[in-house]
């Protein structure tokens, strides 16, 4: 990933919200003292789509603090909380895009809708993000796959890490379809050595 790609203002703006909805804003202003991020004590980014010089490596140091702060086993369950609360946030923060969304695929059967959504999210997602993400179908399964994933950025790990973007995903098919009737899995992750984060999803059709 280069150094030079940044965040736009919503993306990492949603991060930290998602934080804060889990943790509490005194436990964030905690979690970005361990982070290095001490900046966005009580000052995040505004909501709007321009470059304020976030780094994706920031999300990395924040769920680095959560491990450290919680330790391995609690800071699973904080960080699927934290992406939970990142989808409810971008949701929220970009209203029109998701009504869009939910309009559009209103009539379309089940599997159809979640793919074709995916599909206009990770366009959004990979610009305000500064990544790549691909939606994948085997015929089986669902895949969103993240090229340049910024969760998991100079982390070492035999298992994948990246339980945040399982989280906004899991949160952003259960607003889509109003039930929690399927499966979102990471079978890849850079932290393992893969090319690329990859997480499965059983859409249960």
């Amino acid at each position: 990933m280069s150094e030079s790609m940044e965040l736009a203002n919503r993306a990492f703006r949603v991060i930290l919200l998602g934080v804060e909805d889990v943790i509490g804003k005194g436990g964030t202003e905690t979690l970005l003292r361990q982070a290095g991020l001490t900046q966005y004590i009580n000052n995040y980014p505004p909501s709007d789509k321009e470059y304020g010089g976030h780094k994706p490596v920031y999300m990395s140091q924040i769920n680095h603090a959560l491990y450290d702060v919680y330790g391995k086993r609690g800071a699973r369950a904080i960080l699927m909380r934290t992406g939970r609360g990142r989808a409810k946030n971008a949701i929220e923060e970009n209203g029109a895009f998701a009504s869009a969304i939910r309009l559009a695929t209103k009539l379309l059967p089940r599997r159809t809708k979640v793919k074709l959504s995916l599909e206009r999210v990770a366009k959004e997602y990979s610009e305000q993000l500064s990544t790549d993400v691909v939606i994948e179908d085997d015929g089986a399964y669902l895949y969103w796959i993240d090229l340049h994933c910024g969760n998991c950025i100079d982390w070492h790990s035999d298992q994948p890490v990246c339980y945040t973007t399982v989280g906004f995903i899991h949160g952003l098919i259960a607003w889509l379809l109003e039930d929690e009737d399927f499966r979102v899995d990471e079978v890849a992750c850079h932290a393992k050595g893969d090319p690329a984060c990859k997480y499965r999803i059983t859409t249960n059709v």
